[in-house]
């Protein structure tokens, strides 16, 4: 995930720990790659809705994702952070008994986060990944990962249980930002 500069040209910039490049990011779509993980209306308000929409043109900081490490309590899960500045991350709204649920904006939790944390799972096509919320991950269960509701415009973001054969709805790529 690192970027690397050649020929003289500057690094990419972003938060990188080593080699690691942490973002800024767009989370891409599979299907067609024409949408990326939006906070709705680059609304700053607790609970807005994550969505898929087209790439703004000039670039705007409620489609820039930080990939932010969970720490040494939770090795491998990642909270994805806007960075429009409110610090807010990605959090799953669970549904009670199936785990299934919309994703919005929080603020990172103090206590249990599994709801804010994520990890990446490998689909069958290079350089996509379907994102796993670590609530309820069990290997007694199919993973929660997040999709779109449609591939359309505007489509909320949700969480649902993983799909092998519908695999692309729920697969995601990670363009750095300053490319």
């Amino acid at each position: 995930m690192s970027t690397t500069a050649t020929k003289g040209a500057a690094k990419a910039s972003g938060t990188s720990t080593g080699e690691l490049n942490l973002g800024p990011y767009y989370i891409q779509y599979l299907p067609g790659n024409h949408y990326v993980l939006d906070v709705y209306g680059n609304s700053a308000a607790k609970d807005t809705q994550v969505i898929g929409f087209t790439v703004n043109q000039p670039e705007t900081v409620n489609q820039q994702w930080l990939f932010v490490p969970a720490g040494p309590l939770a090795p491998g899960w990642w909270y994805l952070q806007t960075l429009m500045g409110s610090e807010y991350v990605m959090t799953l709204q669970p549904h009670a008994t199936t785990g299934s649920g919309p994703v919005v904006m929080q603020p990172k939790a103090l206590g249990d986060s599994d709801t804010q944390l994520w990890s990446l799972l490998s689909t069958e096509v290079p350089g996509y990944w379907y994102i796993q919320s670590k609530f309820g991950a069990s290997n007694s269960q199919a993973p929660v990962v997040i999709g779109l509701t449609s591939d359309t415009s505007g489509a909320s973001a949700v969480a649902n249980p993983i799909s092998f054969t519908g695999f692309e709805a729920q697969a995601w790529g990670f363009k750095p930002v300053y490319w």
